[in-house]
């Protein structure tokens, strides 16, 4: 039952609705922006991190060339070396060097095929590797052996530059022989083919670097607590893995299936085939982003491995702060609407309540005036107008009803023929009627307060004095104006022999001008024409237009001010009268100066004005316009 009530309120309660309607769109908006954003900003966090580990990939991938780079930068010094002397005593001293010279080489073989030597059954390798002494003094040693009784031909770094023909790093391979002088540690060699002048292969130079020196380099840098690096030769081993165990021994395809991992066994190919880029990769159920890229001048790839919680921290951050700041909005959204809302159509409500006892038919009641400005404001005041209207047009209709009635036999036949002058009279005449009653029931009224009040002050019966005043002078006026029409539809022209001066004339309108209405808003003389200025025109007739212009324009303005300007324009002089109040519709703008004309029928005044105004100045061999371009209210312009 609550719920069915809470029902028909919102259906009743135009707030209600207004507010409902606005805030789903406006939700619905803030949704989406909300949304929109949140997705790009996902995709600029998750592309910067990753653009921080690429960076840190790329600055590895340098480190490590750079070694290499030293290596292959020693070897090819000291090959023309080689070239020049094939002498043992020479290769020793050549293969000594090379380790001496440079702290990353490990060690280095110069080693010549068998028959290169006659009359020897081996072959001679000059063999340099780098001990590390215990003692302080005798650290990172070099020492250097002759061998030619070891069976260096079937090693994979002296097989693989002959069989290529070119010089190639060879993969890391363990090369420790017990007894010998061979290195403990595992190494990768860069090694180049030897010939002679005839371009005979005569033997391979090989330099090593220690797999345990580049594992250094490439894990020096940490990005993220629990990332690591990891390097594949070209076929997946591990050549560099947190796991030694794995390391030569296993590579990323062993133990995978490619049903259940089949991210692991993508990012084995993309290394192993010298791609550049990042996958996302569940690896023993932890969700890892990897970044890879080859190792230039090799077929190796070196990949950085990061855990995506703590690569996307964040990313993931993100997701705790949307939520609330969702919610709070919504909750800020849902507040403003209701107020803004309920402000707006708070006054409606007053007004539908007045509005029910025109429907009751109680005409007779008059609605409050209001005093606001905006459009809730002019509707309440419209309606107040068009209630005496109504009540107005009621009690004339009754006595024409009894008028009609009583005469009904007599004009009968005449009936058809009279009724459209009739209703075209008797529309006038509730115009003129209601113009002229209204500043009589004021007089009369106030002079009731002064012959049947004897407690007014001196202030209030001046005040009384100068209301009676004006609407005495409204009278008059608008009695004029009727005069004026009649005499005026006969004229061609009027006379100009007055010279008249153009600043004492306005100031005088101005004086008539109040006169007529109690001004609401502030009056302005902006002449821009010294007082000595004349013009030729017909002194009265100029001066009742422009205080008819002046009237028109307090008439209509409630706020901001009334401004009569005078330019000298070539050799006229321009009388520009300009006001803030409502305005002219644009649907009227082409009818307001026809006669009986006004901006709707419950406007005060007889519609004469305007009409009266242009005819009177273009007999004058004048013009008036009225400023379509204007917006502030309205602005009309003499030109005599």
């Amino acid at each position: 039952m609550p719920m069915l009530e809470m029902r028909k309120h919102i259906r009743k309660s135009l707030a209600i609705k207004l507010c409902l309607d606005i805030l789903f769109v406006v939700m619905l908006i803030f949704t989406l922006s909300l949304g929109f954003l949140y997705w790009q900003s996902r995709g600029i966090i998750r592309q910067e991190a990753i653009d921080e580990a690429s960076h840190v990939l790329d600055n590895t991938a340098l480190r490590v060339k750079g070694q290499m780079l030293e290596l292959e930068t020693a070897t090819r010094n000291i090959l023309w070396l080689v070239n020049l002397n094939h002498q043992q005593d020479s290769l020793l001293w050549y293969s000594h060097r090379i380790v001496a010279n440079h702290p990353h080489v490990n060690g280095c073989s110069i080693t010549m095929e068998p028959d290169y030597y006659p009359g020897e059954d081996y072959g001679f390798s000059a063999y340099s590797v780098r001990i590390d002494n215990k003692k302080e003094s005798q650290k990172d040693s070099v020492a250097t052996v002759r061998e030619a009784d070891y069976d260096y031909y079937n090693k994979v770094w002296y097989k693989t530059p002959r069989q290529k023909n070119a010089a190639c790093w060879v993969d890391p391979f363990d090369d420790y022989n017990a007894g010998t002088l061979s290195s403990p540690e595992m190494i990768a060699s860069y090694c180049v083919p030897l010939y002679d002048g005839k371009g005979k292969f005569i033997g391979v130079i090989s330099t090593d670097l220690s797999l345990r020196k580049l594992t250094e380099t490439i894990t020096a840098e940490h990005p993220y607590e629990n990332s690591y690096f990891m390097m594949l030769g070209a076929d997946g081993h591990y050549f560099v893995h947190p796991d030694t165990t794995k390391v030569l021994k296993q590579s990323i395809f062993t133990g995978t299936d490619p049903r259940e991992n089949p991210d692991v066994v993508t990012l084995g190919y993309e290394m192993t085939n010298g791609r550049t880029g990042h996958m996302d990769v569940n690896l023993d159920g932890r969700q890892l982003i990897v970044l890879y890229r080859p190792l230039e001048g090799t077929q190796w790839s070196v990949a950085l491995v990061c855990p995506s919680n703590e690569m996307l921290r964040g990313y993931n951050r993100l997701n705790y702060i949307l939520l609330p700041l969702l919610l709070i909005g919504l909750l800020l959204l849902a507040l403003g609407c209701q107020r803004i809302v309920r402000h707006v159509v708070q006054p409606l409500g007053l007004l539908a309540a007045e509005l029910r006892q025109i429907g009751d038919g109680n005409y007779e009641k008059t609605l409050p005036h209001s005093e606001r400005t905006d459009l809730i404001g002019q509707l309440q005041n419209s309606f107040c107008q068009m209630r005496r209207s109504i009540s107005q047009h009621i009690r004339d209709a009754e006595q024409t009803k009894q008028e009609t009635e009583q005469r009904t036999k007599e004009l009968e036949q005449a009936t058809l023929l009279a009724r459209e002058a009739s209703e075209q009279k008797t529309q006038f005449m509730q115009d003129m009627s209601h113009q002229i009653r209204t500043p009589l029931n004021i007089v009369h009224g106030f002079s009731q307060i002064l012959r049947d009040n004897e407690e007014i002050t001196d202030d209030e019966k001046q005040q009384i004095v100068e209301t009676m005043y004006v609407q005495t002078n409204a009278l008059d006026y608008m009695v004029s104006k009727l005069l004026t029409a009649s005499l005026i539809e006969s004229h061609q022209s009027i006379s100009t022999d007055d010279i008249v001066s153009c600043n004492e004339l306005a100031r005088e309108a101005f004086d008539n001008a109040s006169s007529l209405i109690t001004p609401a808003v502030e009056m302005h003389l902006d002449s821009h024409v010294a007082d000595t200025v004349t013009v030729k025109t017909n002194r009265h007739h100029l001066l009742i237009v422009l205080t008819e212009l002046l009237f028109n324009a307090l008439h209509f303005t409630r706020e901001g001010s009334v401004t009569l300007r005078i330019d000298a324009v070539d050799d006229t002089v321009r009388f520009t009268v300009e006001d803030t109040g409502s305005g002219i519709p644009s649907d009227k703008t082409d009818f307001v100066f026809e006669k009986f004309t006004k901006l709707d029928m419950f406007t005060d005044g007889l519609g004469l004005g305007l009409f009266l105004c242009r005819r009177v100045v273009e007999l004058m061999g004048g013009s008036l316009t009225l400023d379509t371009q204007y917006t502030g209210g309205s602005r009309f312009i003499l030109i005599s």
